[in-house]
C-alpha cells in the first residue's frame, strides 16, 4: 500500500512539473530529461507512469483541467445562494490569479491548442473533453443565475457558456500580448453588462 501511494505521489509530482514546464516552455520546448531531472528520478522510471511524451502531455492537460474544475466547482457551489455574487467572485479570483503571475503564463489548454492540436490527436481530443467539462460547469452557474433572476432568461445557457469560455480564452491571449490584465477586466465588464439584469 505504501509503495502504491509513493508511486502516485511521484506521478503527481511529474505532472505538476510537466504542467509548469509546458506553460513556461511549450510542449516542444520541454524535454523528458529535464522533467525527470527536476523530479529527481531516472529517465527510465518515467515510462512506468506514461507511455510517451505525447501521453504525458495529454495527462498533463487533464491534471491542469482538474485543478481548474475544482475552482469552477467552488464557484458553482457558491452560486447556490447568490449566482451574481459567485460570478463576480469568479472574475475577481480569475483576474487576481493572472495578475499574480505577471500576466505571463496564460492557460495551458490555450497554449497547447495553438501548438499541438494539429499534430497530436490525443492532445486535441483530451482538450476537447476538458473544455466541455469547463463549459458544463459554467452552464450550471448560468442556469442558476437565471433561476435567481440575475441573468437574462432570454439568453441561451448553452450559448452563453460557450460565449464566456471563448471570451476567457481570447482575453488571456490578449493579456499575454499586452502584459496587462486590462483585457480580462474589459471581458468582465462586457460580459456582466451583456448577461446580467440591471441591479443584480
Amino acid at each position: 500500500m505504501g509503495r502504491s501511494k509513493r508511486s502516485e505521489a511521484i506521478r503527481e509530482q511529474l505532472l505538476d512539473i510537466g504542467v509548469a514546464m509546458f506553460i513556461d516552455q511549450g510542449f516542444h520546448g520541454t524535454g523528458i530529461q529535464e522533467v525527470v531531472d527536476q523530479a529527481g528520478i531516472p529517465k527510465g522510471s518515467f515510462y512506468n507512469y506514461f507511455q510517451s511524451k505525447e501521453d504525458f502531455g495529454a495527462q498533463a492537460i487533464v491534471h491542469y483541467s482538474d485543478n481548474f474544475k475544482e475552482f469552477l466547482q467552488t464557484v458553482v457551489n457558491t452560486s447556490k445562494k447568490d449566482a451574481a455574487r459567485a460570478l463576480n467572485q469568479f472574475f475577481d479570483d480569475f483576474i487576481a490569479l493572472f495578475n499574480s503571475k505577471d500576466c505571463k503564463e496564460g492557460c495551458l489548454l490555450g497554449n497547447f491548442a495553438a501548438e499541438i492540436s494539429d499534430s497530436s490527436k490525443i492532445g486535441r481530443e483530451t482538450m476537447s473533453i476538458c473544455v466541455k467539462e469547463w463549459k458544463d460547469l459554467l452552464k450550471e452557474l448560468i442556469i442558476r443565475g437565471q433561476e435567481q433572476g440575475h441573468i437574462k432568461k432570454e439568453l441561451s445557457p448553452d450559448g452563453l457558456a460557450d460565449f464566456l469560455l471563448n471570451f476567457l480564452e481570447g482575453s488571456i491571449i490578449r493579456m499575454k500580448i499586452e502584459a496587462s490584465t486590462g483585457p480580462l477586466e474589459q471581458m468582465r465588464e462586457t460580459f456582466m453588462k451583456y448577461a446580467l439584469i440591471s441591479g443584480s
